[in-house]
């Protein structure tokens, strides 16, 4: 349940992050401070919040900072989360479509006004790329969570009508999902027109925080995110309601007080999260090889292998296959802090 927790701080992180700067955005349309940029690079930034920025202050306590935003956000959010089923959420959730559709088509129209801009060979270039690198471990860590966050959507499907397509169309999801990400780290990687070191080195680790604040395409992006990770959000802390409470109470819901007080501490958690830690590839990496540990790694082998020794089915190739799995997942979380090459 901690570990779940800290993943939905995650989306916590993004929506403030997404919030914040739009609110900037219209605090400078407003001023008059809105303006479109240089077409050379088409709004290419190493960090969207810096002080040429009119009213991006970071690190402060004033009206509109990113450390008062995520606590803003629980007037909006808190509500929601307590609603008691998550079909009309579901229903809005649909229109997720649209928010990636709009993502991809950013991230396109961006490589098509940069063109291709790497390097494989020339290591003097600011825009080389090392052909490979060693540090593989900071991708498992994320994998892990990406696999353990979508077993939500068992949750979500589980009372289908048709739900002998359950298996079919988790799995189309789970290819689709996969083809978006990949289709739009890839395409940034190869044609973000600065130095390659600017997008891993934003503060938040976030890929609009490459582009201009003062970017119509990013601003509008930023909006439809805003509108999905609204209604993502409560739909994935409702799913770890469902699942603890039935895991302990036999009930889903129980009552209204018992989901106030649940939501008021993993609220907490994510808002302390956000202000204190905003950066999602290392919050993801990190819980996502915790919980790749418990929910991915150990409990499967373990339970499987609890149940072949009750039966007197459990052959020594099977322990140490099975062992090694474990192992696999202990290394994962352990090499998290290590940093294998300089690229």
């Amino acid at each position: 349940a901690v570990v779940s927790t800290q993943s939905t701080g995650v989306f916590w992180i993004l929506l403030s992050n997404f919030t914040y700067g739009t609110g900037i955005a219209l605090n400078n349309i407003a001023a008059g401070n809105f303006h479109f940029h240089n077409l050379s690079h088409s709004g290419a930034v190493c960090n969207a919040y810096n002080s040429s920025v009119v009213g991006a202050s970071e690190g402060d306590w004033g009206v509109w900072t990113n450390n008062t935003v995520p606590i803003y956000l629980v007037l909006l959010l808190f509500p929601l989360c307590c609603l008691k089923s998550a079909t009309i959420l579901s229903k809005f959730n649909s229109l997720g479509v649209v928010c990636i559709a709009m993502a991809v088509l950013f991230v396109l129209t961006k490589a098509f006004l940069w063109g291709v801009n790497i390097t494989l060979t020339d290591a003097t270039s600011i825009h080389y790329v090392a052909p490979a690198v060693v540090d593989f471990n900071k991708l498992t860590g994320t994998l892990t969570l990406s696999f353990f966050i979508h077993n939500a959507v068992v949750a979500l499907v589980r009372n289908n009508r048709n739900a002998k397509n359950n298996k079919r169309d988790v799995t189309i999801a789970f290819v689709m999902v996969a083809l978006t990400y990949g289709l739009v780290g890839l395409v940034f990687i190869l044609t973000f027109p600065l130095a390659k070191d600017c997008i891993s080195n934003v503060d938040s680790q976030l890929l609009f925080d490459n582009i201009s604040l003062n970017d119509l395409m990013v601003f509008v992006a930023k909006i439809f995110q805003i509108f999905q990770l609204i209604t993502v959000y409560p739909t994935v802390n409702f799913v770890l309601r469902s699942q603890l409470f039935l895991g302990i109470f036999k009930d889903p819901f129980c009552s209204y007080k018992h989901v106030i007080v649940f939501n008021i501490l993993t609220i907490l958690v994510c808002v302390l999260i956000s202000i204190f830690y905003p950066r999602v590839g290392t919050v993801i990496r990190y819980v996502g090889s915790v919980a790749g540990l418990a929910y991915v790694f150990f409990f499967p082998c373990f339970v499987y292998l609890l149940h072949c020794y009750k039966n007197n089915k459990l052959t020594w190739y099977s322990a140490v296959g099975h062992g090694v799995i474990i192992l696999l997942g202990l290394l994962n979380l352990a090499t998290q802090p290590v940093t294998f090459s300089d690229h």
